[in-house]
């Protein structure tokens, strides 16, 4: 499905979270997915995903056995083992048998139907996968990190525990201990069989002073085998199986890094991770200090009896510490070692050679934002919530996984990116704890970090030109373009990019005094600026969209077409595309439509007061959850495409309303997208499963998105309350003689699959407010004309448009902010406007003739109101209870006469 991918980082601290089948294929625990991965090639190729733990992957191990190789088990946290087979992908069978979180998993190398497994209460299970059945031991009460399976004696494992003491246990016998293995200090983390059985291959001793009596030798088990240990203790043991004694200590050497040597005292951050390879009884691979790997020769006499991975070069070893190796053998005896760190990278390795094949960096949070730079063709930037920035030259043709961190003063999430759309390599970033900077990504230089912070999350970024009053003064020395930042706090900050360490100016100062605003604004989301740099859209908090004229911020119009939230905002990019889409901007909400507005009139004629535009261009319906990421095709006019937390990623026509594909190759919600610069068939999409994939548009399988649970829930209701509709208007009350019925799902209107995201109606909604019997048709207003409509009150009969009354009240309501929830910007109007209100409501609900004035008396006394009952909402409902007092007394004076 995919072509290339970045993977979800490999869970840290289990012992064995990756594993090689003998086709070569990787399987490495990520979160509570497993990855495939083919490794048998001179590069890495993904191959899927299996998906089915609920808690966190501590264990993946392949059946060695060749009749079944594609077979592989997992375990998790929440103690379940999975059975799966890897070349359909799918879900064997799931065994339960531990109450406890599942730290240690191995299948056995000479039983194809054996896995065994142990969990932190110290129980050992014993599944067959033939019969399904389970056998479970308790040889300690202790909490085991790691065991193994012997490669010579299928009954027998060697189990690690975390206080340093190592079992051998004979599964056969119901668990019964055959040895006692001490000498370690501290956990033990891993643990190897020599590859040939016997103990003839090194002439070793028992280590002087390592007695242990329990450990008597019996018949049969003179052969032996040797069993190596890495532990905490910064020391890798060499036992021998037979007498049960250590033979040999392997002491970590304090490698010099960075130009400093490792601190002996620190332990706390080491995994001594050990790999035994096949065939090499005399060769030992371990795991350092700082991320170095050991080729150990166990035959060499002196102080010195390691060499390094990678030496060759710089570079090429881990930069943290190692926690899991899994071997593979080519056709051509070759043996490949894979690695996981902390660092997020995974490396292959040749053995013979000990120098690095390839690398594959992986990813350790969401992504957030993913780029292409308009001036390094290829060059993709990923914001992702581990705290980095990655810059993936996705061109190379050496490397095709050639990527290069950037963690320097970031600190934080990576919640915004946004390249300089002339200067190549700078890239401006925006974190989760409000911080902006710019990196230069082509040199070595740590990234300049505004003075100014945001509050809250900084969500957007964007190039533009500068505004008054950065835009004031010589234009000798003056940036070319500006760094316009928006947060959660709803603020836009205009950045000087030549001056970061001098204060950010706040827009919306000069969107007052521009457009005479007394009110106080809607909090703003996002921000998109027109390619040619004359028009900025900003989106609002309330669903309301606000184009501006550059450089005075003259409003030339507002959108208000969604209800909720905006999210994202995108123009059509004006290379190569016909002029009459220059115009065209696309808008993604809390809402599952996604809305095109045709602005190209209004651009070039701007009108003298601002409009109000009601009805879209284009609408675009098929996504069942709210929309993250927009992303118009550098190749294609007017072909859109759009991310949404329904986790797929879908292809539009906007011309036609046609959806033209649809992607389902992540496993969670989706949060970024862009096209390839150079292949018109290729998108990269990022989301909440911690991957970014790259994927083709002709390959896909389906066009739409899949319907939710949740919407298709919601059109049985309403077929259900269709079908009752004639006797439900019979039963209802009437209204200023409407009848009410109940709220249906409306025509192209897709649910959200989070519940706590309700539709709100918003400027835009055609609705009227309480007690209006007039209704009005979407079309361009002005803006002043706006509030009268809302306000007029029609006495005549129903008017043709009164359909449009009956498909809105299908729109899910949540508690409106205001008296008359047409907007939330009419929240922001003087106290003397909403009390009016409240008495038109209440007059006009309850007509009895009492004044609806606001003289000077009334509004001291309703103002003294408020004060005491808590606002408008308590007065109008103390307003509507003194009208009926009024209406009551009035009723009980005409019986007296």
């Amino acid at each position: 499905m995919h072509e290339r991918f970045l993977p979800a980082s490999p869970n840290w601290y289990c012992s064995r979270c990756c594993d090689i089948s003998s086709g070569g294929l990787l399987g490495v625990g990520a979160k509570n997915f497993i990855y495939l991965i083919d490794v048998s090639a001179s590069t890495c190729s993904p191959q899927g995903v299996l998906v089915g733990h609920r808690g966190l992957v501590s264990g993946v191990s392949f059946c060695q056995d060749v009749t079944q190789s594609h077979i592989c088990a997992s375990s998790s946290g929440d103690g379940v083992i999975i059975f799966w087979d890897t070349n359909t992908q799918t879900l064997l069978r799931e065994h339960a048998a531990h109450q406890s979180a599942v730290s240690a998993l191995h299948w056995s190398p000479l039983d194809k139907n054996l896995v065994v497994s142990g969990d932190e209460k110290g129980i050992v299970a014993c599944h067959w996968y033939n019969t399904g059945d389970t056998a479970s031991f308790f040889p300690e009460a202790r909490s085991i990190v790691c065991l193994t399976c012997s490669p010579h004696n299928w009954s027998t494992v060697a189990v690690g525990y975390k206080d340093g003491l190592i079992l051998l246990i004979d599964v056969s016998k119901k668990g019964e201990v055959t040895r006692r293995l001490r000498g370690h200090d501290d956990d033990i983390h891993s643990l190897a069989w020599s590859p040939l059985a016997g103990e003839d291959t090194l002439n070793w001793r028992a280590e002087a002073g390592d007695d242990n009596a329990s450990n008597a030798v019996s018949a049969g088990e003179e052969k032996g085998c040797y069993l190596a240990s890495g532990s905490k203790d910064q020391t890798v043991r060499i036992w021998s199986a037979s007498t049960g004694k250590g033979v040999t200590t392997l002491k970590l050497p304090y490698l010099k890094r960075r130009g400093s040597a490792v601190d002996p005292t620190l332990k706390e951050r080491l995994w001594l991770n050990i790999h035994w390879p096949k065939a090499r009884p005399t060769q030992l691979v371990s795991s350092c200090f700082s991320g170095e790997l050991l080729m150990w020769d166990l035959a060499r006499t002196g102080k010195q009896k390691w060499i390094l991975f990678g030496s060759s070069s710089e570079g090429q070893n881990h930069s943290r510490i190692v926690f899991n190796t899994a071997a593979f053998m080519l056709p051509d005896g070759r043996q490949l070692l894979v690695s996981t760190s902390l660092d997020r990278e995974v490396k292959c390795w040749d053995l013979s050679e000990l120098e690095c094949l390839w690398t594959l960096p992986t990813l350790g949070g969401f992504v957030y934002s993913l780029s292409f730079s308009p001036v390094a063709t290829g060059c993709l930037a990923l914001g992702v919530g581990d705290s980095m920035i990655r810059v993936w030259n996705t061109l190379s043709a050496q490397n095709r996984y050639d990527a290069r961190c950037f963690w320097q003063g970031v600190k934080s999430k990576v919640t915004a990116l946004a390249w300089h759309p002339k200067r190549e390599g700078t890239l401006s970033f925006g974190t989760e704890d409000g911080k902006v900077g710019i990196y230069e990504v082509f040199s070595s230089k740590p990234p300049q970090i505004s003075s100014t912070y945001h509050k809250k999350t900084v969500y957007s970024l964007a190039w533009g030109p500068p505004l008054p009053p950065m835009s004031f003064g010589a234009a000798e020395g003056k940036a070319s373009h500006s760094l316009y930042s928006c947060a959660g706090e709803g603020v836009i900050l205009q950045h000087d990019p030549t001056k970061l360490s001098g204060d950010a100016c706040d827009i919306d100062k000069l969107i007052r005094q521009t457009n005479n605003i007394k009110h106080k604004l809607s909090p703003h989301t996002d921000l998109s600026w027109k390619p040619d740099g004359k028009v900025v859209a900003i989106g609002n908090e309330d669903g309301c969209i606000d184009v501006y004229q550059a450089p005075s911020l003259k409003l030339l119009c507002s959108i208000q077409q969604h209800h909720k939230v905006i999210n994202v905002l995108r123009w059509h990019p004006e290379d190569n595309a016909p002029a009459e889409l220059h115009g065209l901007l696309a808008s993604g909400s809390c809402n599952a439509i996604i809305y095109v507005h045709d602005l190209r009139q209004v651009i070039e004629k701007p009108p003298e007061s601002p409009l109000v535009l009601t009805e879209p261009y284009r609408r675009l319906c098929g996504h069942t959850a709210k929309i993250t990421g927009l992303a118009w095709s550098p190749h294609h006019s007017g072909r859109l495409a759009s991310v949404s937390y329904d986790g797929t990623a879908q292809v539009w026509d906007v011309q036609q309303e046609a959806a033209l594909s649809n992607y389902r190759g992540h496993a969670s919600s989706l949060l970024s997208v862009d096209w390839s610069p150079v292949d018109p068939d290729v998108l990269w999409t990022g989301g909440k499963d911690f991957t970014v994939q790259e994927w083709r548009v002709s390959k896909q399988e389906f066009t739409k998105p899949p319907k939710g649970k949740k919407m298709v829930d919601l059109k049985e209701k309403a077929k259900q309350k269709k079908k009752s509709k004639k006797a439900s208007e019979a039963a209802c009350p009437a209204v200023n003689g409407e009848h009410v019925t109940e709220a249906a799902v409306g025509n192209g209107q897709e649910a959200s699959d989070e519940p706590e995201q309700e539709e709100v109606r918003s400027a835009s909604s055609p609705v009227p407010p309480p007690g209006e019997k007039g209704t009005f048709s979407p079309r361009v207003v002005p803006s002043s004309s706006t509030l009268a409509m809302q306000r007029k009150s029609t006495t005549g009969g129903k008017s043709k448009d009164q359909q449009v009354f009956a498909d809105s009240s299908a729109l899910k309501k949540k508690k409106s902010r205001s008296i008359l929830p047409l907007s939330t910007s009419m929240d922001h109007r003087p106290k003397e406007d909403l009390l009016q209100d409240c008495l038109t409501l209440a007059s006009m609900t309850h007509d009895t003739g009492v004044c609806a004035c606001v003289c000077g008396d009334c509004v001291k006394s309703l103002l003294h109101v408020m004060c005491v009952y808590g606002g408008v909402d308590c007065f109008l409902a103390l307003a509507r209870q003194r009208l009926r007092q009024a209406r009551a007394s009035t009723s009980t004076l005409a019986k007296d006469i």
